[in-house]
C-alpha cells in the first residue's frame, strides 16, 4: 500500500502529539517541528506509510533524545489488558462460537494505537468492550476455519502492546481447539510507537502458547526486506499467516502468498477507502480479496 498526500498530514499530526507530550516550550516545539517537516520533505511519492513513519520516528527520537516514546503507555496498556484477561476469557468461552468471538475480541483490541488515536488507555479499553459485539465488515473467518483444520503451522504477526493480550487470548483458544497446531508470534526487536516487542511478549506470558520470533524491525508495521532472515523464512514457510493491525496491512498488502489474513480495525480514512469499507470497520479478510481487485 502506497502513501498518498493525506498520509503526510497524518504523520505531521502524530509528530505534534508527541511534541506536545514531551516539550512544554512552544518555541522549542516550533523549531523541532520545522526540523521534522524538513525531514519529511525529503520523502518521495510511492513510499509506504510505514516507511514514512520510520523516518519520522527516527527524527523524533533524535530530537527528543528518547528511544522509547510510549514506554509508560505501553506498560500501562499491558497491565490493564492483563487485568481483564480472565474476565474476557470467561465471556468468550461462554459464547456459542468461542473461536470466532475470540477473533472478534482480538481485532477489537486493535483500537489500542497511540500512533493513530489520542485516547487514554482506559478510554480505549472501554471502547473495546463496546465494539466487540459488532460484526466484521469483511468476514472471511469461515474460510480461515477451513484452512486451519488442514494446517500444521500458523504465524501471527502482532501489532500493539495491550492489544497483544487479546491476541494471546485468541491464540490460547486456538490452541484449545487445535492442540496440534504449532503457532509462532512475530514481534518487534526495537521500540517504535506502541508496537509490541519480543520483550513485551515474554512479559505478558505469550511464550506459554507460542514460539516468539524477533523480526528485528524498527518500523511501524512489517517491511519484509528489512526484517530478520528468521522472520522472512517463517512468513513464507508457515501454512497460515495472520497479520494484525494497520501497519502490517500497509507493509504486506501487496505481498502475494497463500492463506494470508489481515485482521484489523480500519482506523484511518485512507485505509478504509483502500479496502472499501467505512472508517472504524472491523476486518478479518483473506489477502486474495486485494489481489483480485
Amino acid at each position: 500500500m502506497k502513501s498518498i498526500s493525506k498520509c503526510l498530514t497524518c504523520h505531521v499530526e502524530q509528530a505534534q502529539r508527541i511534541l506536545d507530550k514531551f516539550v512544554s516550550s512552544e518555541q522549542e516545539k516550533f523549531e523541532f517541528l520545522k526540523e521534522i517537516l524538513k525531514e519529511l520533505s525529503k520523502t518521495r511519492f510511492g513510499l509506504k506509510p510505514i516507511e514514512i513513519a520510520e523516518i519520522l520516528y527516527k527524527k523524533l527520537e533524535e530530537l527528543l533524545d528518547k528511544e522509547d516514546l510510549y514506554k509508560t503507555e505501553k506498560e500501562k496498556s499491558n497491565k490493564i489488558a492483563l487485568s481483564l484477561y480472565e474476565n474476557f476469557k470467561f465471556k468468550v468461552l461462554d459464547c456459542a462460537d468461542p473461536l470466532y468471538e475470540a477473533a472478534k475480541l482480538a481485532v477489537s483490541g486493535n483500537l489500542i494505537d497511540f500512533g493513530a488515536l489520542s485516547n487514554s488507555p482506559e478510554e480505549l479499553f472501554d471502547r473495546i468492550n463496546e465494539i466487540w459485539q459488532q460484526p466484521f465488515s469483511i468476514d472471511d473467518f469461515e474460510l480461515f476455519k477451513s484452512n486451519i483444520s488442514n494446517s500444521n503451522t500458523l504465524l501471527y504477526i502482532a501489532d500493539n502492546t495491550g492489544e497483544i493480550v487479546f491476541d494471546m487470548l485468541f491464540i490460547e483458544i486456538l490452541k484449545e481447539f487445535h492442540p496440534k497446531l504449532n503457532i509462532s508470534v512475530a514481534l518487534k526487536g526495537h521500540p517504535i510507537i506502541n508496537d509490541a516487542t519480543v520483550e513485551d511478549g515474554y512479559a505478558i506470558g505469550l511464550d506459554k502458547f507460542a514460539t516468539l520470533i524477533n523480526t528485528e524491525l524498527k518500523t511501524a508495521g512489517t517491511c519484509l526486506e528489512k526484517s530478520s532472515q528468521l522472520f522472512r523464512e517463517a512468513f513464507f514457510m508457515h501454512d497460515i499467516v495472520i497479520a494484525k493491525g494497520q501497519g502490517n496491512f500497509e507493509g504486506l498488502s501487496e505481498v502475494s502468498r497463500k492463506n494470508l489474513y489481515f485482521a484489523l480495525v480500519a482506523k484511518c480514512q485512507v485505509i478504509s477507502d483502500y479496502i472499501g469499507v467505512e472508517k472504524g470497520s472491523k476486518i478479518f479478510m483473506n489477502s486474495k480479496r486485494i489481489h483480485q481487485v
